[in-house]
């Protein structure tokens, strides 16, 4: 019965670890804010829209490369507990390694909107 027992919370537990992996993605945790443009080869273009005071849910990325569209204020605290704020400007572009799990959020007055180019694989 021991046994049994500790298959079924093992199970339980998997299945908990890997909807936490699954619901990471971006574009899944986040609908309203992003639209997947397109998703081929192993690249996926993203363009996210935050209105002021606007924030995402926790999410990650793989290797990314954004443009701004729309500059503004951003802040990102990340789930380890460090945050980092950005002023961003249209026509801005920068690069980024994998990022941990993490939310962002307009903390500024104008709407931001820039595209996120994912390389690799999303954490679907």
């Amino acid at each position: 019965m021991k046994k049994i027992l500790s298959l079924i919370v093992a199970g339980m537990i998997f299945l908990f670890a890997t909807s936490i992996v699954m619901a990471q993605d971006v574009v899944k945790t986040n609908p309203k804010c992003t639209k997947l443009l397109t998703d081929t080869a192993g690249v996926r273009m993203i363009k996210i829209t935050l209105a002021p005071g606007e924030e995402m849910v926790m999410h990650t990325h793989p290797v990314q490369m954004m443009y701004c569209l729309e500059g503004g204020q951003l802040q990102v605290n990340y789930k380890s507990g460090t945050k980092e704020t950005f002023d961003i400007k249209a026509g801005d572009s920068f690069q980024a390694p994998p990022d941990p799990p993490h939310v962002t959020k307009n903390t500024g007055t104008s709407t931001i909107s820039f595209l996120e180019i994912e390389i690799g694989k999303a954490n679907k």
